[in-house]
């Protein structure tokens, strides 16, 4: 029987079957995330507003199951797999089209999106392993949490960063829009503090950025890692691609960077999305500074005091 079904499996993983129902497939995840099984933990806030998630240890996740969180250690990785990491509302899905432009010689959206072309968080093995090579696996955990297999093989991992205050600000309107998976209808001052607190999915923002730095800066780590601070690639994207370009071992020309840098423009990416639930979601704002019009003065000196840890 294990025979037969690891050829059932190649044949399914090659025959190009899980791309042809993908459209399909993703409408399946508010279903998904709703079972009772992948919610094993509520987050509540000081209104006892309630949050979904699912709960490892002392780990807090967003609600798509233990088991897909548990997997992540055993994934197999492939010899030119290539890491897209981040905290959330960091720039992974705008960095992730630029990657694959980058990767494909294509100036072309993706159909997609991040998460349905690599998410490994919430994507089933045997979609990961129907994607073509080189594939840009993505992820929200920390370090510790990847695949046992990246440090064997040195796999090149993407990290995105950004400031917490609009990280706050974009990971709450995230919230407001997919209320059907997280289930959440609280206030922002009260999403603050869970923010500040840590207790939301993928855990404290500025634990995840610590983490993060001693990974990046330690002579120790097998893994060579580029970081991708969404100010800089707001300011300076044509110089900010280019390194990346370098990063990956792909030449590239001035005219192809900047044709990456107009078609990956936020209002091109959001016009493009309009009709996708999960990817209008994604884009709302695309601007630096935002935070100015939801935080109050507290707000801000409470974040200022954790400056510390914040990317720079």
């Amino acid at each position: 029987m294990g025979v037969i079904r690891d050829i059932l499996y190649k044949i399914l993983v090659n025959s190009g079957i899980v791309w042809s129902l993908m459209s399909v497939f993703k409408y399946c995840v508010i279903w998904i995330c709703s079972r009772a099984s992948n919610t094993n933990y509520h987050i509540v806030d000081d209104d006892n507003s309630t949050m979904k998630a699912t709960k490892i240890g002392d780990k807090i996740y967003p609600p798509l199951g233990v088991d897909n969180f548990t997997k992540l250690k055993n994934l197999k990785m492939k010899d030119n797999d290539l890491l897209l990491c981040g905290y959330p509302k960091t720039g992974c899905h705008w960095t992730f089209e630029i990657v694959r432009m980058l990767l494909l010689r294509t100036t072309s959206l993706s159909k997609y999106g991040k998460d349905f072309q690599g998410y490994m968080d919430f994507l089933p093995e045997f979609v990961l392993d129907s994607l073509p090579s080189p594939r840009i696996l993505s992820t929200h955990v920390p370090y510790d949490d990847l695949p046992l297999g990246i440090k064997t093989k040195k796999t090149k991992i993407i990290l995105t960063t950004r400031n917490p205050k609009d990280t706050v600000v974009s990971y709450f309107n995230h919230m407001q829009h997919m209320k059907q998976i997280f289930q959440y209808d609280g206030e922002f001052n009260n999403f603050f503090k869970l923010f500040m607190s840590g207790k939301l999915g993928y855990g404290c923002y500025y634990k995840n950025a610590s983490d993060w730095k001693k990974v990046v800066t330690s002579p120790t780590t097998p893994n060579p890692i580029f970081v991708i601070e969404y100010e800089k690639l707001k300011s300076n994207s044509v110089e900010m691609i280019k390194k990346l370009a370098r990063f990956l071992d792909i030449d590239v020309s001035e005219e192809f960077v900047e044709e990456i840098v107009r078609v990956t423009q936020f209002k091109n990416m959001k016009t493009a999305a309009k009709n996708d639930f999960f990817l209008s979601g994604m884009y709302r704002k695309g601007i630096t500074g935002d935070w100015k019009n939801w935080l109050s003065d507290e707000q801000i000196t409470e974040m200022d005091a954790k400056e510390e840890v914040v990317w720079d």
